[in-house]
């Protein structure tokens, strides 16, 4: 199976994927039009979901609320990345499907960890180091 990371700012999703490849052999997929994303969702069960939470046409939380909706993305984990510190938008997201949330600008261990513990890989700690 394979990572979709749905981000609209090309340098972000280079960034996330280059992170993540350090962790993992998964394909990695980037979409940066929420709306495209939720249609190959739909056509393709992908390991794990990365969204950005700012993105245009419709917020990653709206795309997590609309993913949670099928159900064979339940088990799915599903990462939110945001710069945005307002209170309740953790708690509205975890309500909404979020499994974990990162925060901008991204901490590459940190990032690397939490793909891992997501997707039961067992890591070599050298590799979330590098």
């Amino acid at each position: 199976m394979a990572i979709l990371i749905v981000e609209d700012n090309p340098t972000n999703a280079m960034i996330l994927k280059h992170l993540a490849r350090k962790v993992t052999d998964e394909e990695i997929v980037i979409e940066p039009d929420a709306g495209k994303a939720l249609t190959m969702c739909h056509n393709r069960l992908f390991a794990m979901l990365i969204v950005d939470h700012i993105l245009p046409g419709m917020s990653g939380l709206q795309f997590v609320k609309a993913i949670r909706m099928t159900s064979r993305y339940d088990e799915v984990p599903v990462v939110m990345v945001t710069a945005d510190q307002e209170p309740g938008l953790r708690e509205a997201a975890r309500q909404g499907g979020v499994t974990d949330f990162l925060t901008k600008p991204v901490e590459a261990v940190a990032f690397r960890s939490l793909i891992s513990s997501c997707l039961g890989h067992r890591t070599d700690p050298a590799a979330l180091a590098i």
